[in-house]
């Protein structure tokens, strides 16, 4: 977890659904005001600094979540010591929020 003044990111590895200790990585980013939460966000997840997705977008009225799934279309997109981070921005009236600095070696 990576607190800033006005919210957090949190990230963690979860087990997949076929038993994979680390099949999954969660992570979810929260803003304490809630009048700015509802809105568009853009991210990029990025291993080992490539971003195998690409930049990312919805429209969320709660805070932004996603799930990173290990494996997908038959390839392996992270393994175990891999460097897993996130870069968000989310503009809400006058305020820009992005995402606190954060990378996360995966167990």
């Amino acid at each position: 977890m990576v607190n800033a003044q006005w919210g957090k990111l949190t990230v963690d590895t979860r087990r997949s659904n076929d038993g994979d200790p680390i099949g999954v990585i969660s992570w979810a980013w929260f803003i304490n005001i809630q009048a700015d939460v509802p809105g568009r966000y853009d991210w990029t997840v990025f291993i080992n600094g490539t971003a195998p997705e690409g930049p990312q977008w919805n429209v969320k009225d709660d805070n932004l979540h996603s799930a990173f799934r290990r494996y997908r279309d038959g390839a392996d997109r992270y393994r175990s010591g891999d460097v897993f981070h996130v870069e968000a921005a989310h503009a809400a009236g006058k305020n820009l929020y992005v995402t606190p600095l954060n990378r996360c070696r995966i167990p």
